[in-house]
């Protein structure tokens, strides 16, 4: 009978342990050997523009990315559209069950131009009018830096503003003229419109009797609710041929709103100028009827005066009843104030 003594026990048992130790240590080198070699394949490749235009809401990173060695599971960090300049994305790609963080770098721009809004796309005026052609700009605004004001003086290292571009030498000519505007960002992106400024030489004015000026005429007694009626009525929609009380044409404007008073005036602009009696612009006071026209003295609007160089009246659909400025109503619309009315 054969025996086996403790030593030779105890030397198998360290060659079982050495050889499971050496096992385990192939095969996680092995582990790690193929991890590595898959993570560093993990790659990613980008499209050639990495931009995206400031604030853009659906800004989408995988528009960004032109090949992936493996899948995107996640975006560890993105970027801030409203914040200009180069910023870093970071996204998660999974591949055989390794995961590896890819940075790549992203620039935010601004690429568009001012936006610019004008008030009339065409503007008469007579020729030696004082027209300040501001006035028919009604904004600028640069989606990044804003609204953008007005500059005289501008030259190549101007930032942010807007100024015109016309013929200077002719401007002032009877005839019609082309008026750019021009605009121009933080960023330096311009944008442009333009409005056509019609220049018409003074005629000789017509005189009737309906343009005599009385002097020292008497205050018109309703003149404070006369206004305070008027200006009650902005927002009004203008209607053709209606003196009220849901909506007025200008004519029917003036008789509605001197008929809450108890005064009865005519229906029409063209009889209107014959209400009252006349008096010069110059002594125009709150109440007064505002007889407006063209250079031949045929009157075409009726607004009613309500001080400070001010007036109300029912313009046209598109505006209802509003309250304006009479001189800039008359740089805009071509006509003048053919007559001034007290109603007495």
């Amino acid at each position: 009978m054969k025996t086996i003594d403790g030593s030779s026990k105890l030397s198998k048992i360290i060659r079982v342990v050495v050889l499971v130790m050496i096992s385990s240590i192939i095969i996680y080198s092995c582990y790690v050997y193929h991890n590595n070699c898959v993570y560093n394949s993990i790659k990613l490749t980008t499209v050639d523009n990495k931009s995206v235009e400031f604030g853009s809401a659906n800004y989408d990173v995988n528009s960004l990315i032109k090949k992936v060695e493996g899948k995107v599971v996640s975006i560890k960090k993105n970027i801030d559209t409203n914040v200009l300049g180069e910023q870093e994305v970071i996204v998660e790609v999974k591949k055989d069950n390794v995961v590896k963080d890819v940075p790549f770098l992203v620039n935010v721009v601004d690429s568009v131009a001012p936006v610019i809004e004008l008030k009339e796309e065409r503007v008469t005026i007579t020729s030696g009018d004082d027209y300040d052609l501001t006035y028919n700009v009604s904004s600028v605004v640069d989606g990044v830096d804003g609204s953008i004001g007005y500059v005289k003086d501008i030259n190549e290292e101007s930032k942010m503003y807007y100024n015109f571009n016309y013929d200077a030498n002719t401007i002032d000519d009877v005839g019609e003229h082309t008026v750019e505007v021009v605009a121009k960002d933080n960023t330096g992106n311009l944008g442009s419109s333009s409005f056509i400024l019609e220049v018409v030489a003074p005629r000789r004015v017509y005189s009737s009797p309906s343009t005599a000026i009385t002097y020292n005429a008497p205050v018109n007694p309703q003149g404070g609710d006369v206004v305070s009626i008027a200006y009650s009525l902005v927002g009004a929609p203008y209607i053709s041929g209606s003196n009220g009380p849901y909506g007025f044409d200008c004519s029917g404007f003036v008789q509605y709103v001197y008929s809450q008073v108890g005064v009865n005036v005519s229906r029409s602009s063209s009889t209107q100028i014959y209400d009252g009696v006349g008096v010069s612009y110059q002594d125009a006071q709150p109440g007064d009827i505002l007889s407006w026209g063209y250079y031949d003295g045929a009157p075409t609007h009726s607004a009613l005066y309500v001080g400070n160089g001010q007036m109300v009246h029912a313009t046209n659909p598109r505006q209802g009843v509003i309250a304006s400025d009479v001189a800039a109503w008359t740089r805009g619309s071509g006509t003048h104030v053919i007559a001034v009315r007290r109603i007495g």
